[in-house]
């Protein structure tokens, strides 16, 4: 399109909780390992020997004294000789399973002491028990994941985090900071590139989480164009407007802009144009280079028919607020040149101590006005407006704003009605003279108000 920019284009954690199990324990530690790549120096040993507190320990044995039978003080004790003692450990973990065999940590504990071992035959099939045992056991799944994460199986890893997540992990944001890790090696790169063709129900918060925050912006587009891949399912709304948020942040424009015209839909390309959907004939999603619709508590803003025709207009319906308005806007993507906008307008009864008026601004950098319309304000019918506008080589990013006339006063007093319709954007060769003794005039104007304001 003519005017638009031509495209060249763990939880570390702190202590862990009393007799949680051992495998968690030994799982944080894996994961660790296996973001660092470097699973032979675990030091399996002396993890066993933080165990649970002598506290713990004897606790057990007080309970055992009494009963023993009890599957959670022989588990409980297992679990403290596994450093010191692994084969009374041994014999007390596979006791407790025996007494409760549907209970899973006996198993995850004995997996952990195959681990050291090095039996990683047993341990697998210890694991894989566990996890049947309780597949929607956030704890359990997860200690599952940390040992497939440590034999390098990433895609079974993901598999079980995911299940831990879908149970209602509370370490599930903890868990997403590990996937972002991995994600930074090429192993957790291509895990993720499978896992995705599918998204499983947390994945869109994953996404919009990771592109809302600090992350790299090279991984959230990695991430991006996985999910746009042939044969992956379509990205969501929620996943497309975090992306071009972030880069709309990033100050990346000429990316945001492909962005979101690539995620338009037929009926939304139809209204494309150097102004979108300036007919309002479509929704306003407040989405990338859409209109934005600022809240506001005093005033009205949507699309409502227009009396004798079967569009649709703009129409805001003020309800005599004391607040300067800006509440509607739309962001632009110009080339350097000149431009003009025109539409129409009808006013009923509108009231305003300085009026209204459309304004371009520069966004990047922050430079202010570069065009705006005539004031507008009283009782008119239908009636036709242009201005001009010239966007210097230096704006990157521009929007359209409606907006008070008066931008030094905070408390307008603003009552009526004012409908807009029939809004373009288009290309000029230059401005007219006349429209350049009007911006001079607001240049100075401007100046005079900056003044007013520092004295």
């Amino acid at each position: 399109m003519s005017g638009h920019r031509s495209s060249g284009s763990t939880e570390a954690g702190g202590s862990m909780s009393r007799g949680r199990g051992l495998v968690w324990r030994i799982g944080f530690t894996l994961i660790c390992v296996v973001l660092a790549w470097r699973v032979g120096s675990l030091g399996v040993a002396r993890l066993y020997e933080a165990g649970l507190d002598e506290n713990g320990a004897d606790a057990a044995r007080q309970v055992l004294d009494w009963h023993r039978e009890q599957p959670e003080a022989l588990y409980r004790l297992g679990f403290s000789l596994l450093g010191r003692d692994p084969e009374t450990a041994r014999a007390l973990l596979t006791e407790a399973y025996r007494l409760n065999p549907s209970r899973a940590q006996p198993l995850l504990a004995l997996g952990g002491l195959a681990v050291a071992e090095e039996d990683q035959a047993r341990a697998e099939g210890l694991v894989a028990a566990a996890s049947a045992l309780a597949p929607v056991s956030a704890r359990v799944q997860e200690d599952v994941a940390a040992y497939w994460a440590s034999r390098g199986r990433l895609d079974l890893a993901l598999s079980h985090w995911s299940r831990a997540i879908e149970a209602g992990s509370p370490r599930t944001r903890s868990i997403f900071e590990t996937f972002r890790r991995l994600l930074s090696t090429p192993e957790g790169m291509a895990a993720f590139h499978d896992f995705v063709r599918q998204p499983p129900g947390w994945w869109e918060q994953f996404f919009v989480e990771t592109a809302q925050g600090k992350s790299e912006l090279g991984l959230v587009r990695q991430l991006y164009a996985m999910r746009r891949a042939p044969g992956v399912v379509p990205l969501s709304a929620e996943e497309r407007t975090s992306y071009v948020a972030r880069l709309l942040r990033e100050e990346e424009f000429e990316a945001a802009y492909l962005a979101w015209v690539n995620s338009l839909f037929a009926a939304q390309r139809q209204e494309l144009g150097l102004l979108f959907n300036g007919g309002f004939e479509l929704p306003f999603t407040g989405f990338g280079f859409d209109w934005h619709v600022v809240k506001h508590d005093r005033a009205s803003i949507s699309r409502a028919p227009v009396e004798g025709s079967r569009g649709q207009a703009l129409r805001i319906l003020f309800r005599f607020s004391r607040t300067r308005f800006d509440h509607f806007y739309q962001p632009l993507y110009l080339a350097p040149g000149a431009y003009r906008m025109s539409g129409r307008y009808r006013s009923d009864k509108l009231y305003s101590e300085s009026g209204l008026r459309w304004v371009v601004n520069c966004r990047s950098p922050e430079t202010g006005a570069l065009g705006e319309s005539t004031r507008i304000l009283g009782n008119e019918e239908w009636t036709n407006f242009s201005f001009e506008v010239e966007i210097p080589e230096t704006c990157r990013h521009q929007e359209v704003r409606l907006a008070s006339a008066d931008i030094l006063r905070l408390d307008e007093a603003i009552d009526g009605t004012l409908w807009f319709d029939d809004l373009v954007i288009v290309r000029i060769d230059a401005i007219s003279p006349l429209e350049r003794a009007r911006s001079a005039a607001r240049v100075l104007s401007d100046e005079a108000g900056n003044a007013r304001e520092t004295d």
